[in-house]
Order: C-alpha cells, then sequence, then structure tokens
C-alpha cells in the first residue's frame, strides 16, 4: 500500500467548518475564515490553539470551528483530515469603510475545563473509581470523553473546588485541575482533546515503549528541511527528591510520611558532590502511601522518592525541526532516521506549528530523555 503522506504534496485546501455544540453535527461551511496556523503544545494545559483570518460577517453564537486539510499529490490522489476542533473568540478586528477583518482566535475544548469551577467544593469520597468521577465532571458540561478503563479508587476523602484546600502542591481549583489530579492518581496523562474535540483520558506508557505513530528519514523523498537544532538540557537535573504524603489513619488522624532520596555518590556526574549543591525536586500528595502497616508505607514513600529521583536524573534532549506536514501530533512518538546530522531514534512530539499554507509547514520540537 502506497504511504501518501511519505511523499510531498502538489496542492493543499483547508476548509472551516461549523459545528453544532449541542449535537456535534457539521452544519455549513465558513468562507469568511482563511489561513493562520495551529499551535499544539505538550507541556501547557491547552494544549492546542489557532489563529486565523476573517474576511466579512462571522457569528456563529457557542458553536465551534472544524478545520480540515485536503492534500493533493501527483497523480490526482487526495486525502482529507482534521487538524482540530475548536471554540472561537474575536479579540479584535480592523475597519475600513463598510470592510473589516479580524484574527479569530481559537481555543481546544480542554478550555471549557479550564475556565470552569465548582462554586462550592466538590467530594469525591474513598473508594470512588477517579477515572470515572473525572469522566463525570467533562461529561456534565457537554464534552464527549473516551478514557482508558480504570478499576483505581481513591484512598481518602479528597475535596475540591472555590475555596477548597487542594490536594496536592500542583493542583489548582478549575474542574481541568481536579480533572488531571484523578488521572495523575490513577496512573494517566493529563487530560487531552483530539481532533474531533473529544476529551481523552490515557494511561501513561513512556514513550520508549509506545509505537512509534509516523517516521520519517533522509532520502529523495526526505520531508524534513536539513538544518536542525539538537540541545540537551542538564540544568534541572535533580540530585534531591522529597515525597509528602498526607492522610488519616482509621481514628481519623493527621498523618505525614516523608520519603527523601539522595544522590551522593561521588561518581556520578549530577551528584551533590559533583555539582557542589543541591537541586530538590519535591512532591505532595492528600493521600496514603501504599501499604498496610506505617512501616510498610514509610517504605513505599522512600521507595517512590527514590524513583523520581531516578526519573529527575534524565537529561533532556530536544531536537527542533521543520518539515511539511506529517499525520501525527502532540505526545505521540516519532522515529527520525537523519545519520548525516547524527540525529536518530524514537523522539516524542512535544510541541508544533501547524502554518495552514501549501505542504503545511510544521516546526516540530521533539524531546527524548537520555538516562
Amino acid at each position: 500500500m502506497n504511504d501518501w503522506w511519505k511523499q510531498r504534496t502538489v496542492r493543499d485546501v483547508y476548509k472551516f467548518v461549523r459545528v453544532s455544540r449541542a449535537t456535534g453535527e457539521e452544519l455549513e461551511m465558513l468562507p469568511m475564515l482563511r489561513g493562520g496556523s495551529i499551535s499544539r503544545n505538550n507541556d501547557v494545559r491547552i494544549l492546542d490553539t489557532a489563529e486565523v483570518t476573517r474576511v466579512g460577517k462571522f457569528d456563529i453564537g457557542a458553536d465551534l470551528v472544524r478545520v480540515y486539510r485536503t492534500a493533493e499529490w501527483r497523480g490526482g490522489h487526495s486525502e482529507t483530515v482534521v487538524l482540530g476542533t475548536f471554540i472561537p473568540v474575536i479579540p479584535s478586528r480592523n475597519v475600513h469603510n463598510r470592510f473589516s477583518t479580524a484574527t479569530v482566535k481559537l481555543y481546544g475544548r480542554l478550555q471549557e475545563l479550564l475556565q470552569d469551577k465548582f462554586a462550592h467544593p466538590y467530594t469525591v469520597n474513598k473508594g470512588d473509581n477517579a477515572v470515572e468521577v473525572a469522566k463525570k465532571v467533562a461529561a456534565d458540561i457537554g464534552l464527549t470523553v473516551i478514557a482508558d478503563p480504570s478499576d483505581y479508587t481513591v484512598s481518602r476523602t479528597r475535596v475540591y473546588g472555590i475555596g477548597a484546600n487542594q490536594n496536592n502542591s500542583e493542583t489548582d481549583d478549575t474542574k481541568l485541575g481536579m480533572v488531571n489530579d484523578l488521572l495523575s492518581l490513577a496512573g494517566f496523562r493529563a487530560a487531552k482533546d483530539d481532533a474531533m474535540g473529544n476529551i481523552l483520558y490515557s494511561k501513561y506508557v513512556d514513550p520508549v515503549n509506545r509505537p512509534a505513530a509516523y517516521s520519517m528519514s533522509e532520502g529523495p523523498d526526505c520531508k524534513f528541511e536539513p538544518d536542525m537544532t539538537d540541545e540537551q538540557d542538564i540544568t534541572e537535573i535533580a540530585n534531591h527528591a522529597v515525597v509528602v504524603y498526607k492522610c488519616e489513619d482509621e481514628g481519623g488522624n493527621q498523618i505525614t510520611y516523608v520519603g527523601e532520596a539522595w544522590d551522593n555518590d561521588p561518581d556520578s556526574q549530577f551528584s551533590t558532590v559533583s555539582r557542589g549543591y543541591t537541586i530538590t525536586k519535591s512532591y505532595e500528595y492528600s493521600d496514603a502511601p501504599v501499604g498496610s502497616t506505617a512501616e510498610e508505607k514509610q517504605a513505599y514513600a522512600d521507595k517512590r522518592a527514590k524513583t523520581l529521583l531516578k526519573t529527575n536524573q534524565s537529561a533532556i534532549r530536544r531536537v527542533t525541526m521543520t518539515s511539511a506536514g506529517y499525520p501525527a501530533t502532540v505526545n505521540d512518538s516519532l522515529d527520525i532516521d537523519y545519520p548525516s546530522g547524527s540525529i536518530s531514534g524514537k523522539f516524542e512530539i512535544r510541541v508544533q506549528k501547524l502554518t495552514l499554507t501549501g505542504g503545511c509547514p510544521t516546526e516540530t520540537e521533539l524531546r527524548q530523555f537520555v538516562r
């Protein structure tokens, strides 16, 4: 079977479609929207945003905008893919007599969870399934959730929302903060949305262990430009990890378990001895560590600290490149084979910026953890 995406396109057409918020049906074309770009970033909570130009009147109420790309190759073969489904916002416009243009900002549907909060504390009871609760939070505001199965249940009561004491140092009072906290407990990735606007809850899998969504290699049909940036960042590599668990015993008394791990090995490149100073990574959880006795729970906290220290001792290799558009998105794994530039291996896609012109030029930042 011919993989057309390995070849460069001869023509690209982008279309914008109105999507009913109430039913999810596509209602009409939006010819007043043109060009622009789509940005995807794995390190921010709203993974995808976009900007397009509006020429003429644009008013679709509370409905959504879906962006399509139709790619055509030599010989007439064509394929159409969805690039994203967004909430439109027009912050300003330029006016000349009766003619006006504006930049329309588009936000992925996670924005709806980020901007919504519970007015009163929302309680998740001990024994509740964390992922099922997270699904209900999103579904209750009209979002469609696709979630991996999970049988994880919370080990103590947790409270979210405005005025609630947040459950760990990384949780805020938004509904998205609540969802991501519950997903983290269950061993899931943070929530993301797909191109159709569905919300995805997926179990975390190390990028090294995931099959590559796409591959690129140098050669006659090479899709990437030869100029790349290859950097390795060691500034945040820790030599000290602290894990704090705050929980209750059977009598309702507050108990704190602190796990700690150090790298004091003089033969280690990043140890306190080699660097001469301490770099600490700390984590706080409002939950009990695994174990049936106090000794087992403390041992688990210490083990968890050692694991997190090891995780934080991975140097981050970043490769930035420009290529023609390809069928993969952030969080996906990408195989690169560029022996001339000494860049080869499996990388995770961290950032993309798609320009909606011929060939769909795409700037990509790839990430690889080097242990």
